[in-house]
């Protein structure tokens, strides 16, 4: 397979999985879609790396408490803990392969470090909850490296409320709060992430942020109805503002076909190509979301992520066009909003 597409992924949730089974590097998990020793075999460019925070015990309904027990997952430790082991965890992961990865944190960042052969890995969170309404706890944040954050995930936080399948939820906007935030992360260079956001929270952040903002890893609405995914009104407003969408390979953001197990490179080729119909070559990017999915997957680790270039270009997609897919559109967002490292 051809390598010669280096692509910028901007979710994983890889952290969570390596904290979750107790390792202390993220070099070689054979358990996991991904680790550095796969980055490099597969000439990855630059890899978003999410802290993500699951639901604590009193968000859950009795049942999925009861499910989560039976399935013997551990709880987490609490939010500020949680962060902090799992920063440590890359930091020190990178540290000890630093001939193999370097933390960025900005797009100068990963230009260097592709010049000296190294991948980038940049820092980022999924859910807000941490920032608990606070303009300092957002600059701290900054400070230590955190360089996007999706403002909520599947619950209501201080930024606004999550997707959901309730109209009501879904309609709702950002919170007061939410909306300062949005002019604060731009001042201190992170970047907006709207895929877990609701519809409401979406349009206010198109009007709000003065930089382009992402969807680290969304999908097409109008060809799976997921409420994670975007309609083609907010594809073409993205695309307007300057942002990105990274296709997201979970089955069910794919083809939500009841039943769906299934993550096909043929749906993610349609996906791929409705985006450019809508919003231009400029808007679509790649967010696997490995190792925060499931199911059958045909692209699956990244070394994999060949065959969905290959397939592209099958389909007419020019090289030019997938360079950007693969790499430079996430690149050209970097570069509008990512500010350097904190000295």
């Amino acid at each position: 397979m051809s390598l010669h597409y280096q692509y910028a992924d901007m979710h994983c949730d890889t952290l969570l999985h390596g904290l979750g089974k107790g390792v202390n590097d993220i070099y070689d998990m054979p358990d996991a879609m991904l680790d550095i020793k796969r980055m490099a075999e597969a000439n990855v460019l630059c890899q978003f790396f999410a802290v993500f925070f699951p639901p604590r015990p009193e968000m859950l309904t009795p049942q999925e408490r009861e499910k989560r027990l039976k399935a013997g997952r551990p709880e987490m430790p609490p939010d500020e803990e949680l962060f902090s082991k799992a920063v440590s965890l890359m930091k020190d992961s990178f540290a000890a392969h630093k001939d193999v990865i370097r933390q960025a944190y900005c797009f100068d960042d990963v230009m260097k470090n592709k010049e000296q052969g190294l991948i980038s890995g940049v820092l980022t969170v999924e859910d807000g909850r941490m920032v608990n309404g606070s303009f300092e706890r957002l600059e701290q944040l900054a400070k230590t490296g955190v360089r996007a954050i999706a403002l909520t995930w599947n619950f209501e936080n201080c930024f606004g409320a999550p997707n959901s399948r309730d109209p009501k939820i879904m309609s709702k906007g950002l919170s007061a709060f939410g909306k300062e935030a949005i002019e604060a992360m731009n001042e201190l260079g992170i970047l907006v992430d709207v895929s877990h956001l609701s519809d409401g929270g979406f349009y206010d952040v198109a009007k709000i942020s003065k930089k382009p903002f992402v969807a680290t890893h969304s999908d097409c609405r109008a060809l799976a109805a997921h409420p994670r995914n975007l309609t083609d009104d907010m594809i073409r407003l993205l695309a307007q503002k300057g942002g990105v969408s990274g296709i997201n390979f979970a089955p069910a953001f794919l083809d939500d076909t009841q039943g769906n197990k299934t993550s096909r490179i043929s749906d993610m080729v349609r996906h791929v190509k409705h985006f450019i119909e809508i919003g231009g070559e400029d808007c679509v990017g790649i967010g696997t979301d490995f190792d925060g999915i499931g199911g059958n997957l045909e692209v699956g680790e990244p070394g994999q992520l060949a065959l969905l270039f290959e397939a592209l270009e099958k389909a007419g997609i020019t090289p030019r066009q997938i360079d950007k897919i693969a790499s430079g559109n996430v690149l050209r967002v970097m570069k509008e909003t990512m500010r350097p490292r904190f000295e």
